[in-house]
């Protein structure tokens, strides 16, 4: 029996042999146009958008996430270069696209979130992190930005929730004692002590670990438990390298506070040992030297080795000024501005710190003519400066019975702040502390009462 399409010798294909070749020549075809496709695509990606990192193989094996790497690291490197020109709007958009193409990519999103603080931007920063957080709960180099970021803008309480969002049925892994000191700093400094403390004896590790000394020792501070608390700072001031300069700031303020006067100039001395080049040592001994002196005064000695040492650095006299001002110091406060005349440098901050002791000295009479001539001279562009001037005023102002000036003043801070809820609250509670409650009410948004309707007349 003969089939349809057997062939004789010399005679046509059979069925399968021309299946063969058709599945050849669609194959090759195939390849043909996949090599285009890739080709093409590998193109626009290296000279169409500019994408010199990427690979033809990352192309060829569709290799989506080597490509959105590559295209992360090219606009990484735009985003510098446009942020090094101060075109922020150009490397926001650079940075944005980088960190959506690689949103794995840590040190891009803590780069991207530096860029977003450079400009003042910290809620987009946080934001940033916060995603980063999301992805990898337990990286350790997006953990720390992220909660220090928070408290050291005074929200604790959204510390609180990302904490207990991130993490729900606690801290684990090798971050947990990491995790339980910021959960004990942002309880103590949004519900106070005693909460802080009831959290800390539910953590019984964390009071032996002594990286967490500072944050634990401010727990004990303000539970009046005042000699542990300086104890334990105190050890680990002496033992850790990673203790800061503000660490040696709060020992010696509290050894100082508990009557420990000698202690604290020691610790005074050791901070200058640690910190050779900080003029912030020089200028904590000489308030300690101070305090622990007769009259409470500047020692002299110690001023006058200080200008010797360091006055011709630009910073030095403002850094002293601030000790002056806040000690009611009026004399040395009015010589260094005398001094900052004689050079011809900028007076605006030691002005501002004359005014600050004349107020400290309760001269609030003579602390308004001088905060006057400060805003004469101040640019309305320094919002940080402004801000500190203006609370002054509104604070002479109450101290002298003026309350129109209260208010005015008052509505002047609102202006410079702006839409700033968080700037806006850290003012009025100030102010409530300080109780002035007309620049409270100043600065509290007034929300219209709606006007009921008119009854419907009877006819």
């Amino acid at each position: 029996m003969k089939l349809p399409f057997s062939r004789k010798p010399g005679g046509r294909a059979t069925l399968a042999g021309r299946l063969r070749q058709l599945a050849l020549i669609v194959a090759l075809a195939g390849f043909c146009l996949y090599l285009i496709v890739i080709t093409g695509g590998y193109l626009w990606l290296r000279f169409g958008r500019k994408v010199e990192q990427v690979r033809f193989l990352d192309c060829a094996f569709l290799n989506v996430r080597g490509m959105r790497r590559s295209i992360a690291v090219q606009q990484f490197a735009q985003g510098k270069k446009e942020l090094a020109a101060k075109n922020y709007q150009a490397a926001y958009v650079a940075y944005a696209s980088a960190i959506r193409q690689d949103p794995d990519n840590v040190p891009g999103r803590l780069e991207v979130a530096d860029f977003f603080r450079q400009v003042g931007a910290p809620a987009l920063a946080q934001s940033v992190m916060e995603e980063g957080l999301a992805l990898a709960p337990q990286d350790r180099r997006l953990i720390e930005p992220a909660f220090d970021l928070l408290i050291t803008t005074g929200r604790d309480r959204q510390a609180l929730k990302l904490l207990h969002s991130l993490y729900p049925i606690g801290f684990t892994g090798p971050n947990a004692l990491t995790l339980q000191t910021y959960e004990v700093f942002a309880t103590l400094t949004a519900d106070g002590p005693a909460p802080a403390r009831q959290l800390l004896a539910r953590y019984p590790e964390l009071q032996q670990h002594l990286p967490a000394a500072p944050i634990v020792a401010r727990v004990f501070w303000e539970s009046a438990d005042q000699t542990k608390a300086v104890a334990l700072l105190a050890k680990y001031v002496r033992t850790q390298s990673t203790a800061v300069y503000a660490d040696f700031v709060r020992l010696a303020g509290w050894q100082l506070a508990a009557g420990q006067n000698d202690e604290a100039v020691r610790t005074a001395e050791r901070a200058c040992g640690k910190f050779p080049a900080d003029l912030g040592a020089r200028v904590l001994l000489i308030e300690m030297r101070s305090a622990a002196s007769a009259d409470g005064r500047p020692v002299l000695a110690e001023v006058e080795d200080y200008l010797r040492k360091y006055g011709a650095r630009p910073e030095a006299l403002t850094r002293l000024a601030v000790l002056a001002g806040n000690k009611g110091w009026v004399d040395l406060t009015r010589i260094l501005y005398e001094l900052g005349v004689a050079r011809q440098g900028e007076l605006r901050e030691l002005a501002l710190h004359y005014s600050d002791a004349l107020m400290t000295s309760s001269r609030f009479a003579e602390a308004v003519p001088m905060l006057a001539q400060v805003e004469a001279q101040a640019p309305e562009g320094d919002v940080g400066f402004m801000v500190q001037l203006r609370q002054r005023q509104v604070i002479a102002a109450a101290a002298t019975g003026d309350t129109s000036n209260v208010r005015e003043f008052a509505r002047r801070l609102g202006s410079v702040i702006g839409n700033n809820p968080e700037g806006l609250d850290i003012c009025r509670r100030l102010f409530l502390k300080l109780d002035i409650p007309d620049a409270v009410a100043e600065l509290t948004p007034h929300v219209a009462k709606p006007v009921p309707a008119a009854a419907p007349r009877k006819v």
